[in-house]
């Protein structure tokens, strides 16, 4: 098994801050040049073109700066239960006919998301941090991948559902960059990243139940990664299979339209 080979960063905070700084300036500027060049597109194709601008330029950042984080860890198939329940909990109430071109934008948008977020977020960020200790460097890395859905407001979204989501998008975030720590490969968090927007997005349940899925699957994640982050060997040494400190890894949700179904954005 591959791990994260320890950054030589000499000032992990900045060069995280830096690196989600990044990550926002380039979201913004899709949003302003989109805006400029289709004003008439609806925000949520707006939203598909960057968010698959965004995926295709993390990822090669990745492959040129970062490749460990595409091979280190291994799909731990307990540990991610969990979370995989939660994820597809919307769909209890089968799944909602919205059209096929609807659907074929809704899955490839948001795969695309669960790629970008979690290579930057559990990737990139999350290796810059590798010198910390595991409780510090998630809760960075979660509360920086919250900050980002700020971005939304660029693209529509509606500024206190969008404060909202910046929360639970921290919390949930906790509990990935957990998993990410206690060595899942990136690839599993990417596809329960995913399905888990799919799923708000396609699951036929009601508003209310929608709601109480995502506040309550936020909350469930974030004391799933304390526990997890708890559990670790005495003296900070990693099980087996874990990304460690001389490895390590650690670690959207979108608004809801107030009257009705959940309006889940790509970004």
């Amino acid at each position: 098994m591959s791990t994260l080979t320890a950054p030589a960063y000499p000032r992990p905070f900045a060069t995280a801050l830096l690196l989600a700084a990044a990550a926002a300036a380039a979201t913004l500027g899709s949003a302003l040049l989109l805006g400029w060049l289709a004003p008439d597109l609806e925000p949520m194709k707006q939203r598909f073109i960057a968010v698959l601008a965004l995926a295709v330029a993390a990822a090669g950042y990745v492959a040129f700066r970062s490749r460990d984080v595409f091979t280190s860890g291994r799909w731990r198939g307990a540990l991610l239960a969990v979370p995989v329940v939660l994820a597809i909990a919307p769909f209890a109430g089968g799944i909602k006919d919205v059209g096929a071109a609807a659907t074929a934008v809704i899955l490839v948008g948001y795969l695309a998301t669960g790629v970008y977020e979690e290579l930057w977020f559990r990737g990139v960020i999350f290796k810059a941090l590798a010198s910390w200790t595991p409780l510090r460097a998630a809760g960075l890395a979660s509360v920086l991948f919250g900050l980002m859905h700020l971005c939304n407001i660029a693209f529509g979204a509606n500024p206190v559902v969008t404060a909202a989501q910046v929360v639970g998008a921290s919390c949930s975030g906790f509990g990935l960059a957990a998993l990410r720590m206690r060595g899942s490969s990136i690839w599993p968090l990417v596809l329960i990243h995913a399905v888990s927007d799919i799923a708000l997005q396609l699951g036929d349940v009601s508003s209310a139940w929608r709601w109480g899925i995502m506040i309550g699957g936020d909350v469930v994640l974030l004391v799933f990664g304390l526990v997890l982050l708890r559990r670790r060997p005495a003296g900070g040494s990693a099980s087996p299979g874990e990304v460690t400190g001389a490895s390590a890894g650690p670690g959207h949700r979108e608004e809801a339209a107030g009257s009705g179904d959940r309006v889940v954005g790509i970004l």
